[in-house]
């Protein structure tokens, strides 16, 4: 195993549990909402936890699937799910392999989130009209589903990746690296990770939806939107924002709150001034989980004219 590999493995393919300090959302946050637990053992016999949310009598007849992207699970997103909820959808979501409430010892690659995704599809056999919609790892997570299953029409991408290769080149700048770590995770999934997200771009009849910040730091919006603006497909809308980051989906107000309130955590953490349990929960104590999630409505209303 190379450098880049070996460091590729050491910060993305880990395990990712909550930080119980961090104040996140639970179904009880919002009156009404009603959230079904299950779980399944996979095919490499990980358990793994699956939530459907949706308010009574969802009027859609669409089942949203909602891809959290790499992190503690899906509770990060019970803002997003439950906005999409509140529009009508019945949403299924879950925590993959090693994250959050699901098994397993790390992630063990950036493909293991579809072979999960795809495996709870095949369990559940929904009878609805399936659309993907992820974020980040799990926006390239929503658009390999989108390129598996012929039954997918449609899908929305959130500051997600084209290919691993072209999510590294916003990291090492040089296309042979990014390209090695492409090799690499082929080689720890070869059923996933030779998959062409690059031909699917270029040709599909699906209909997909890309919201990307162009000053995104985490997934580059020149080796991913750009490349689908550059692929010219008339059935991709790539709706491009400005200074949101990684997290388009938010209000300003929001990111500006969760970077002071999260940047703050670390730095005390750092300076050994947070170092026990009791004390990380007191400085959420007074920062409400809604200041930092709050969703954008010119956002979420592009999303939701979309899905109609």
């Amino acid at each position: 195993m190379g450098l880049i590999t070996k460091i590729y493995q050491k910060n993305f393919l880990q395990r990712y549990d909550k930080d119980e300090a961090i104040p996140y959302y639970s179904p009880a946050d919002f009156p009404g909402l009603e959230c079904i637990e299950g779980s399944f053992v996979n095919s490499e016999g990980v358990t793994i936890r699956y939530f459907t949310y949706c308010y009574a009598e969802p009027s859609t007849g669409k089942l949203i699937l909602f891809c959290p992207g790499m992190g503690p699970g899906h509770t990060a997103y019970l803002a997003e799910i439950e906005t999409l909820c509140r529009a009508g959808y019945r949403v299924l979501t879950l925590d993959y392999t090693g994250c959050g409430a699901s098994g397993g010892e790390r992630m063990t690659s950036v493909n293991a989130p579809t072979r999960d995704v795809l495996e709870l599809i095949d369990l559940l056999k929904p009878q609805e009209e399936l659309v993907p919609v992820g974020h980040s790892l799990g926006g390239y997570t929503a658009l390999n589903i989108a390129r598996l299953l012929p039954a997918v029409k449609h899908a929305v991408i959130i500051s997600g990746f084209v290919t691993i290769s072209d999510e590294m080149m916003g990291f090492v700048k040089l296309r042979l690296l990014a390209d090695r770590v492409k090799r690499f995770e082929k080689k720890l999934d070869p059923q996933y990770g030779a998959g062409d997200n690059r031909a699917y771009i270029a040709a599909t009849q699906d209909k997909l939806l890309w919201i990307h910040s162009t000053d995104d730091p985490m997934v580059n919006y020149k080796h991913n939107a750009g490349r689908v603006l550059k692929a010219g497909n008339p059935n991709i809308r790539v709706l491009t924002v400005e200074h949101k980051r990684h997290n388009p989906q938010y209000t300003q107000e929001a990111l500006a709150t969760m970077n002071a309130w999260m940047g703050g955590y670390y730095r005390l953490i750092r300076e050994k001034q947070l170092e026990t349990p009791e004390a990380r929960k007191a400085y959420f104590a007074d920062k409400p989980v809604g200041q930092m999630t709050a969703q954008d409505p010119a956002v979420f209303g592009e999303i939701l004219k979309f899905l109609n």
